[in-house]
């Protein structure tokens, strides 16, 4: 079973493609779980884009994720990457987590860590090719937004940080 903060599109593809697999989809906020996820426990959690904006109660949601793997379980986490995202820029006083604070959080929380990757350069590719497509339909307001991420992502502002781990 699989915990997914947003699992709209998964859960629309099991829907289409016939599957042995025993998987369950979950959209939950690590604040308020539904019965249904805190009363079992699963084999995967993922999470993507789902602790970046929550950087003051990362710990929390990572144990949120450990209190409901089996042991021997595997947590997925892919998310941005700091020191600064753009949403940031005006209040340099705020920070976001980078790669080693991620590893370090995941690792405290009872993980071992599998797979460790910096994959800002998909990140950059996957955002340089929607600024292609902003560019062909002239839409200015998503050109400047991606304009604007790809100088982030290049000056290293802006990552994106995939790490598997397995609970102890």
């Amino acid at each position: 079973a699989v915990v997914s903060t947003q699992s709209t599109g998964a859960r629309s593809f099991l829907k289409e493609e016939p599957s042995t697999l025993n998987v369950q989809f979950h959209e939950a906020n690590f604040f308020d779980l539904p019965a249904a996820v805190t009363n079992c426990m699963f084999t995967h959690v993922w999470a993507q884009v789902s602790f970046f904006h929550t950087h003051a109660h990362l710990r929390k949601c990572i144990d949120v994720a450990a209190n409901n793997l089996k042991s021997g379980g595997t947590f997925i986490l892919v998310d941005y990457c700091g020191p600064r995202h753009p949403v940031f820029t005006r209040d340099t006083t705020k920070s976001a987590p980078d790669m080693n604070e991620y590893i370090k959080t995941v690792e405290d929380a009872g993980f071992k860590i599998i797979i460790k990757e910096d994959a800002s350069r998909h990140f950059l590719a996957g955002t340089t090719f929607l600024r292609k497509i902003a560019g062909e339909e002239k839409n200015t307001v998503e050109i400047n937004f991606y304009d604007g991420r790809i100088s982030s992502i290049k000056e290293g502002l802006i990552g994106m940080a995939i790490i598997i781990a397995q609970k102890k």
